[in-house]
């Protein structure tokens, strides 16, 4: 019997993946909203592929990052 593929891929190559609005919203437990309204006022760097927005998943990370309260 053959194994299904998993839908996500290893933690290395989540990492180099775009995420669409809705996903990107997900991951930072933003509204879609958000993600289309603050995401350029907030300095979140974004990109488009074929007129549709997208997130790449490291920067989300670096920019949470930077968004640490001391």
């Amino acid at each position: 019997m053959r194994r299904a593929k998993a839908i996500h891929g290893t933690a290395e190559e989540e990492r180099g993946r775009y995420l669409a609005v809705d996903e990107a919203a997900a991951y930072l437990s933003m509204s879609r909203r958000w993600m289309y309204r603050e995401s350029r006022r907030h300095g979140l760097p974004r990109y488009y592929f074929g007129g549709k927005l997208r997130f790449k998943v490291t920067d989300l990370d670096d920019w949470a990052q930077q968004q640490r309260v001391h």
